[in-house]
């Protein structure tokens, strides 16, 4: 059994994957398969032996074992069908993050990918930024397995995989998942594939070691490709004596004026990562806690409650020394980072809404894109967002020029429309999804923290606009954009439990209900200054305006938006739903022009009424 230098379980290069004489259990993964979401921001399910969202067990049942073996050899499977095999066989990065059943998991798939003649270099916990720039960085890497369940509880896990730097989206994820489903269904393939591992026991121990033992050599290229592609990331440079040059001028004005930031690392993937020195050298002081791995205190996902460690942390650390201004907690795999910052008029430290981090990433970038550019957006700018991102975003989008544009659901869904735009002729620096606070910054193909937390200190430290005081605060910066009230989508009103399987059909009532609803209330909604309405269905990066079954296809489990429009016909609201593709969930959202909270709870108790109208209907 090999472990890290830390202690950490590495994995076991003698043991037996199956109990000998093993040839699978089709009822156990079947029923195992019932339960694992598949989609194209991830496949996660409880891996977890003995099951519950918060076990903190290692090993994972051999139903588990049988998944794990199948999603490596659908990948296996793909690379090969893909050519990936002209410089003596496919090579693959494979990381986890911080997850107590990620070891195990990554063991199996290395065993299969061995088997198959697949080169596996392996990370062992890599923050998803750091494995994705190392795998597009890296030539004689043909992609990547990273195996992480994102923010669901610590029982979960799952994978996402891709090739060169981004996570595999469109219709090749739709076809790896179909290829998944058909591989597990079948008992004589599955059969083979668990022989063939169970056989290869006493040889495959001689060729796991050294993958084992090679970790930290990889890790270490990884950090280094990480930090090389994250200050192209900040400064949109690729030359390197202009990304000294600007970086410097952002260090002086920090070391100038002083920063220091709180830190919450729950135990992430971002424990083994570049943030901490790499902040430090920008002579930001930091205040940091759960800072070693598996250190998890609370919730994973980095919202609501979960935030207020880092708050509590923030107020004791600017109160002893009141550089101490904002602070982050990034979720497990350490792609995505919230933020808490300091109220200077309300003298206390508050929790950013996920929507507020993007509102101001977004500003910053735009504003940063604009101060490199001479003072001006180059003429096709534009924003690539998720649908329940607030109508703030096309305000804001709107002062410096710009124009939004937005795709369903999921980060591989908003990558390929920016992808999408680029090739259109558009400019798109920022895109991500206001609803989870997730922040891309163009050339990284993921959400990533640390873009975030650069994309802050640009408008706090950067001269990006011809006047402004010594200096900015966030709060002071918050003030001055657009206001809206838009649902959290931790908030327990965004998450309903609906019994209609089929939304297609759910969507099709809803509609039926909200016409009938529009007549009724036309009146009150005047009273809002909403005076007509605009369907938008979205699938992948599909957006199509109008009310009906025609305007979806398949499933119709894409995202359906109703703007409400003021009398120019300027969108004032919306009203969103769609079925969670990573959890049991139907999630809503309201969007509100203004700070006026009955009406905003007017239009929310308004639209899940519909909802589960929709959804008790015969």
């Amino acid at each position: 059994m090999l472990h890290t230098g830390t202690g950490f379980f590495l994995g076991d290069p003698y043991a037996r994957p199956f109990p000998t004489g093993y040839r699978g259990d089709p009822a156990a993964r079947g029923a195992a398969m019932e339960n694992f979401i598949l989609s194209a921001s991830g496949w996660r399910t409880l891996f977890a032996a003995g099951g519950g969202g918060e076990n903190r067990a290692e090993d994972i049942s051999l139903a588990g074992r049988e998944l794990a073996a199948a999603m490596a050899q659908t990948f296996a499977d793909f690379i090969f069908q893909r050519g990936f095999a002209a410089h003596g066989g496919p090579c693959l990065a494979v990381g986890i993050d911080s997850r107590f059943t990620g070891p195990r998991i990554a063991e199996m798939m290395i065993r299969v990918f061995l088997l198959r003649g697949i080169r596996p270099r392996y990370l062992f916990i890599t923050p998803a930024p750091e494995i994705m720039a190392w795998a597009g960085a890296n030539r004689e890497l043909d992609g990547f397995v990273y195996v992480s369940a994102s923010h669901n509880p610590v029982g979960y896990n799952g994978v996402k995989f891709g090739l060169g730097g981004g996570v595999l989206g469109g219709e090749d994820s739709r076809r790896l998942i179909q290829a998944f489903r058909n591989l597990t269904a079948d008992k004589a393939r599955m059969s083979e594939l668990i022989a063939a591992l169970t056989a290869a026991s006493p040889e495959m121990a001689e060729k796991l070691e050294p993958v084992f033992q090679e970790t930290s050599r990889w890790k270490k290229e990884a950090e280094a490709s990480y930090e090389t592609f994250i200050r192209r990331v900040i400064t949109g440079e690729d030359d390197s004596s202009r990304q000294r040059a600007a970086l410097e001028i952002l260090r002086s004005e920090i070391l100038s004026r002083g920063c220091g930031l709180a830190i919450d690392f729950n135990g992430s993937a971002r424990t083994l990562s570049i943030d901490r020195p790499f902040l430090e050298g920008f002579g930001v002081a930091l205040k940091t806690m759960g800072a070693k791995p598996r250190e998890i205190t609370h919730t994973i996902e980095p919202e609501g409650e979960a935030l207020q460690p880092c708050r509590k942390q923030l107020e004791e650390a600017h109160a002893a020394d009141p550089r101490f201004i904002f602070g982050y907690v990034p979720d497990n795999d350490g792609d995505r980072g919230n933020i808490v910052f300091w109220d200077e008029p309300a003298a206390r430290a508050r929790i950013l809404e996920a929507q507020e981090v993007f509102a101001l990433a977004c500003y910053a970038e735009l504003a940063f894109l604009a101060w490199r550019n001479g003072g001006g957006l180059p003429a096709k700018t534009a924003v690539a967002v998720n649908d329940p991102t607030s109508v703030r975003i096309d305000r804001i989008a709107q002062s410096f020029g710009a124009k939004v544009f937005r795709a369903e659901v999921g980060e591989a869904n908003v990558v390929s429309l920016a992808k999408k735009l680029r090739e259109e002729g558009w400019t798109v620096r920022i895109l991500g999804e206001g609803s989870n606070g997730g922040v891309i910054i163009r050339p990284s193909e993921v959400r990533d923290p640390l873009s975030t937390v650069f994309a802050l200190l640009k408008l706090l430290y950067l001269p990006l606009f011809d006047s402004r005081p010594a200096r900015t605060s966030l709060s002071a910066i918050l003030s001055g954009l657009p206001r809206f009230l838009t649902l959290s989508a931790s908030a327990d009103e965004a998450r309903l439990t609906i019994k209609t399987q089929d939304h297609g059909v759910l969507k099709e009532r809803y509609e039926e209900i909200f016409l009938r609803e529009w007549e009724a209330r036309k009146k009150d909604l005047a009273g809002f200054g909403i005076a007509s309405w605009e369907e938008i269905n979205h699938e992948g990066v599909t957006a199509r305006s109008g009310m009906g079954k025609a305007f979806r296809s398949g499933a119709g489990r894409g995202g359906l938006t109703l703007l409400l429009k003021d009398p120019s016909g300027t969108p004032r609201a919306f009203l969103w739903m769609r079925g969670s593709g990573t959890e049991p969930l139907f999630r809503v959202c309201v969007d509100l022009e203004g700070g006026d909270a009955k009406v905003f709870e007017y239009l929310l108790k308004w639209h899940t009424g519909m909802v589960m109208e929709a959804d008790n209907a015969d």
